[in-house]
C-alpha cells in the first residue's frame, strides 16, 4: 500500500501545481481584462480542460486519504465482519462507476476525434482530455480493488502517508 499511497500523493501535488497554475492564470487574466481591457486570449478553454486534468489527477489521493464525503448509512456496531462487508460493497460500487467512467470516457474520446470537438476559442482537442479522464479512472478502479484485496487478507488499508493525514484525525492533545 505505500507503493499506491506515493503514488497517489506524487499525482495529487501534480494536481496541486496545476491548480495553482490555473490560479495565476485566473488572475493574471483578470488583471489584465480590468485594467488594460486585454483579456488572454483562450483563457477560458485552459482554464476548464486544466479542472479536467486537476479533478482526474485527485481521485486516488481523496479516497486513500478520506478525503471525501462519508455517510454511514449501515453502521458498523463494532463487528468485524459486518465492516468488512460493507467496505467491500463500497468499493465494489466504486470500482464499477469508476470503470464504467473509464469506459465511457474511452468511447468519449473516440467520438471526439471523429467528430473533431474541441474547446470554442482555442480548440484544442477533447480526446486527450477523455483519455486522461479515463487513465485517472483505471488507477482509480485499481486503487479500489487492491483494497478489496487488502481487505479480504484481513490486511490494514490505512494510508502509509503520514503528512498527508487531515487535521480531523489528528489524535487530541485535552
Amino acid at each position: 500500500m505505500r507503493l499506491i499511497d506515493i503514488l497517489c500523493v506524487s499525482l495529487a501535488v501534480f494536481s496541486g501545481l496545476i491548480l495553482l497554475s490555473i490560479i495565476g492564470l485566473t488572475f493574471v487574466d483578470v488583471v489584465l481584462r480590468y485594467i488594460l481591457s486585454a483579456p488572454i486570449f483562450g483563457a477560458r478553454d485552459i482554464l476548464e480542460m486544466g479542472m479536467v486534468v486537476v479533478i482526474s489527477l485527485a481521485f486516488p489521493f481523496t479516497w486513500r486519504m478520506g478525503g471525501h464525503i462519508v455517510v454511514d448509512l449501515i453502521p458498523d456496531y463494532n463487528i468485524a465482519a459486518l465492516t468488512i462487508t460493507r467496505d467491500l460493497v463500497v468499493r465494489a460500487i466504486g470500482s464499477a462507476m469508476f470503470g464504467m467512467l473509464a469506459w465511457r470516457c474511452w468511447i468519449r474520446a473516440n467520438d471526439a476525434v471523429l467528430f473533431n470537438e474541441a474547446t470554442n476559442m482555442i480548440e484544442l482537442p477533447f480526446s486527450p482530455f477523455f483519455i486522461f479522464l479515463a487513465a485517472a479512472s483505471v488507477l482509480q478502479t485499481f486503487v479500489l480493488i487492491i483494497e478489496s484485496v487488502f481487505l479480504i487478507m484481513r490486511m490494514p488499508i490505512a494510508n502509509t502517508v503520514a503528512s498527508a493525514k487531515p487535521l480531523e484525525d489528528a489524535p487530541s492533545t485535552e
